[in-house]
């Protein structure tokens, strides 16, 4: 895990690339069609939850890879959906305003299927009651506030 130290006071996550192309790889194995190889690479993921920048690798595929094929990409949100639902408390706080970050910064991808994903990713952050920080700003409370009214109008009709 590499952490630079910005001028906003903010930190910036940087993916040691071995560990990127590890996780890569396992995410295009999950996608095979035998039973066996998705047990093992569940596992194998599972076993990734231990370390602390996991979940980071897990948003940068999502967010910044862009060269990477879309359902690699989601899928990789949908991990971390999932680690976000199981274990977001134990998070460390740079891994989650890096995860909240990314998820605002990245809410207007050009993909379809990656916004989908974001969108999910930020409603189970914002379900955790997890949506804003500390440094979230301005523009954290604008969605927070847009998601509240649109799942309340949604309750609605």
């Amino acid at each position: 895990m590499v952490w630079d130290r910005q001028t906003k006071m903010e930190y910036e996550w940087k993916p040691d690339e071995q560990g990127l192309q590890q996780i890569l790889q396992l995410l295009k194995e999950s996608q095979s069609p035998d039973t066996t190889i998705q047990r093992t690479v569940q596992q194998k993921l599972e076993q990734l939850n231990q370390y602390p920048d996991f979940n980071n690798y897990l948003i940068f595929v999502l967010t910044k890879l862009k060269s990477e094929d879309e359902p690699t990409r989601s899928l990789s949100g949908l991990i971390l959906k999932n680690n976000v639902k199981a274990h977001f408390q134990n998070f460390p706080n740079g891994v989650t305003d890096f995860i909240k970050s990314e998820c605002l910064n990245n809410i207007g991808d050009s993909s379809l299927l990656i916004r989908a994903t974001v969108g999910i990713l930020i409603t189970t952050i914002a379900s955790k009651g997890e949506l804003l920080s500390s440094r979230g700003g301005p523009h954290a409370t604008a969605v927070y506030k847009t998601l509240v009214y649109l799942s309340e109008k949604h309750k609605r009709q």
